[in-house]
């Protein structure tokens, strides 16, 4: 038998010393995409042989999902995976596969019943598009940063450091509270990004202000993994036209350093609103992700 015990923010970098040798680009193989979300899926891990397991549940239904084994013999992980499954009388369904763990699943059990959700899909751009707006697909894009420049001359990007950070959570508090909604994911995605903001070096997250007028207009948290930018936080104060085009443009430019390729901006959650703004950043692709249901 496995033994699952609860994630917390102690087991950061646990995590995270298994997620900067797994080879996928989806966001739920991050700190960001597994912390941000641990309470709200109730997740929890376990270690065995050299493999990390992790499970959550779906507040739906409150069955449990397990995530595909990082590290070890991957083969002898699904295995034991669906022996621990079976002890404890619950079929294994394996949640957010990317599509190419989906061969070694398959080779085990061909049989298996594979899901796609479309909402799940992450967001993937080319790096170098995001930080140079360049061509008429990204015409509207630099409209609004123009326009913002012409308002808004002392604008300026600014790292996040211990310096500001007191600024930026002031700017977040703000945020929060004029921009409440009562969708449990909100609510949960709200306090998540205060705690990231308090525990910013727990995190250890990029972080990204831009000011205009002396304040913090716009904000952005992320990480980067191997070739890939994930930004897990965005919030911008629409009164100031152009803020998120600029915060999103400016936050690439600081954390694409050389060898980042991609910017991963995470899914749409089936939010009509959020698919259209990721779709006029003109992704390079979608990442799909899959249940594996092993009846």
């Amino acid at each position: 038998m496995l033994e699952f015990q609860p994630l917390t923010l102690q087991h950061i970098d646990l995590l995270r010393g298994y997620f900067k040798k797994h080879p996928s680009r989806i966001c739920d193989s991050t700190i960001g995409g597994t912390f941000l979300w641990r309470d709200y899926f109730r997740t929890q891990f376990a270690e065995a042989d050299g493999s990390l397991f992790l499970r959550s549940v779906m507040p739906e239904t409150g069955a449990y999902i397990y995530a595909v084994p990082m590290e070890g013999d991957k083969q002898a992980a699904l295995l034991r995976l669906k022996a621990h499954c079976e002890t404890e009388g619950h079929p294994l369904v394996l949640s957010t596969v990317a599509e190419e763990e989906l061969p070694d699943i398959l080779a085990l059990w061909p049989d298996a019943r594979v899901e796609t959700i479309p909402e799940w899909a992450d967001y993937l751009y080319l790096a170098e598009d995001i930080k140079e707006l360049a061509g008429k697909k990204y015409a509207t894009q630099r409209n609004h940063i123009s326009k913002f420049n012409r308002l808004y001359s002392d604008w300026q990007f600014t790292p996040i450091t211990k310096d500001n950070l007191d600024a930026v959570k002031a700017f977040f508090d703000w945020f929060a509270e004029v921009n409440e909604k009562e969708s449990d994911t909100y609510k949960e995605d709200e306090r998540k990004a205060a705690e990231a903001l308090a525990h910013f070096e727990e995190y250890g997250f990029l972080g990204g202000a831009v000011w205009a007028e002396d304040r913090i207009v716009a904000m952005a948290l992320g990480e980067v993994q191997g070739d890939t930018l994930y930004v897990h936080i965005e919030k911008a104060d629409i009164r100031y036209h152009g803020a998120y085009q600029m915060i999103v443009r400016e936050f690439a430019r600081y954390a694409c350093t050389e060898g980042v390729q991609y910017i991963n901006r995470e899914d749409d959650a089936g939010d009509e609103g959020l698919r259209k703004s990721k779709l006029a950043w003109r992704p390079c692709g979608l990442l799909d992700k899959y249940l594996v249901h092993m009846d």
